[in-house]
């Protein structure tokens, strides 16, 4: 069998491995992007789910917050908030009662130029935009039943009606991003955001990727609208090339849990068997450094059940031209010498603010090994966060039948969004 997988963003790696050795090809199948992406924005806002309509529950006197994503998302936004502004105005609102907060969490703060090519320049120059400052300007809502601290931006809370917009798709922690999470998580002070990506969080088994039901950020995530009381979220669906599948509109936590199960009905995959050989592809633009293209990973071993037996090899072809990327988790898993003291450390001690990445890293390769291919970071680099390399994913596989001629490979060719699902 010839396969083709992404790799770059213009280049394609083909390799051949016998059918006798293939266990499945597992991939998302999403749905034909709509051609008129902006009709379906329409009509998902004029028919909300389980709520009012936007230009019903606010009146000339109301003022409203209107909270996007950062520009490490993409969200349509200059589309979605010009209909969102169109719902408000006709309903009266006034411009001077309108303003926008870009959901940073710990990030850093976007510029002029940057969040006019998110909103588009009309909007920047006639409303108010503001960056989040996850150290300053909070309000204390006290702590969750579980608690976790709830501090959340000021200027949000001095909002008569509170809007949110995010994308839906699989989240390591959350189950699937999108909903409450732009508000709760990206307008967040940094206590909260430091408690809810905690040792002890990340840790608890009913944290999953691509599950919200009995899932203990999900449900701090809903707590934590309820008190900040969020209105009404803007939900979107949107394939791997970022167009537009679909739109759920209304009620905070109704619409989002539709939406989700909208995209489980594409982005889960079938899986007759668990795996010696996981390929798992992240794609580009997740390829271009390791923070991101060892996402891969994670749907293999940490998504509602492993699909890699334990002692396996996941391989992931990545170019990661940028290098490491966001280089926290570097720092603190080179200190350790073994991986057994690291793994030691992190199960006993915890780790800190920004280093969640090494716990999941870490966590996975207690389960399985992770061998990266076609990639320019140097061996050397890899091997300081316990990671091997081949030259070729071609050169992986052929070396992995040598050592086990009846290895059976599960193929993933878009491993960030796809989950694959255990059959029985």
């Amino acid at each position: 069998m010839k396969v083709k997988l992404a790799y770059d963003k213009n280049k394609e790696l083909e390799i051949e491995i016998p059918d006798r050795n293939v266990l499945a090809i597992a991939q998302a199948r999403f749905p034909s992007a709509m051609v008129d992406p902006v009709t379906e924005l329409r009509r998902s806002l004029s028919s909300p789910i389980a709520s009012l309509r936007l230009s019903e529950m606010v009146d000339e006197h109301k003022k409203v917050a209107i909270v996007v994503t950062d520009m490490t998302r993409y969200a349509m936004d200059e589309a979605v908030s010009g209909l969102l502004l169109e719902e408000l105005h006709r309903a009266g609102v006034r411009k001077e009662n309108v303003f926008f907060l870009i959901a940073l969490g710990t990030h850093r703060p976007m510029t002029r130029e940057e969040i006019e090519e998110k909103l588009g320049k009309k909007i920047v120059n006639e409303y108010a935009v503001y960056n989040h400052d996850c150290h300053n300007d909070l309000v204390d809502l006290g702590c969750s039943s579980a608690g976790f601290p709830m501090k959340i931006n000021k200027r949000l809370m001095e909002a008569d009606v509170k809007i949110t917009v995010g994308v839906i798709e699989p989240h390591l922690f959350a189950g699937y991003s999108g909903g409450v999470k732009t508000i709760c998580v990206g307008l967040a002070g940094i206590e909260t955001i430091g408690a809810t990506h905690s040792f002890r969080v990340l840790s608890d088994p009913r944290t999953k990727l691509g599950v919200i039901e009995n899932n203990i950020f999900r449900e701090f995530l809903n707590e934590m609208a309820e008190r900040v009381k969020v209105d009404f979220t803007v939900n979107l669906v949107l394939n791997q090339e970022k167009h537009l599948v679909a739109a759920f509109s209304g009620h905070p936590i109704k619409s989002f849990e539709s939406a989700v199960k909208f995209t489980r009905s594409f982005v889960e995959a079938p899986v007759p068997d668990v795996a010696d050989v996981v390929i798992s592809c992240p794609g580009y633009p997740k390829s271009v450094n390791l923070y991101q293209a060892t996402r891969a990973a994670n749907t293999v071993v940490l998504g509602p059940r492993p699909v890699v037996k334990e002692g396996g090899v996941i391989l992931i072809p990545a170019r990661c031209e940028d290098g490491l990327g966001d280089d926290s988790y570097y720092r603190f898993m080179s200190g350790f010498d073994s991986f057994e003291k690291l793994k030691e450390y992190i199960f006993t001690k915890g780790f800190g603010l920004g280093e969640h990445k090494a716990y999941v890293l870490t966590s996975i390769l207690s389960y399985a090994s992770i061998v990266m291919s076609d990639c320019e970071i140097e061996d050397s680099i890899l091997r300081k966060v316990f990671l091997s390399k081949v030259s070729t994913l071609q050169e992986g596989v052929d070396q992995i039948l040598k050592k086990n001629p009846n290895a059976k490979f599960l193929i993933m060719p878009n491993g960030v969004y796809t989950i694959p699902i255990l059959e029985g």
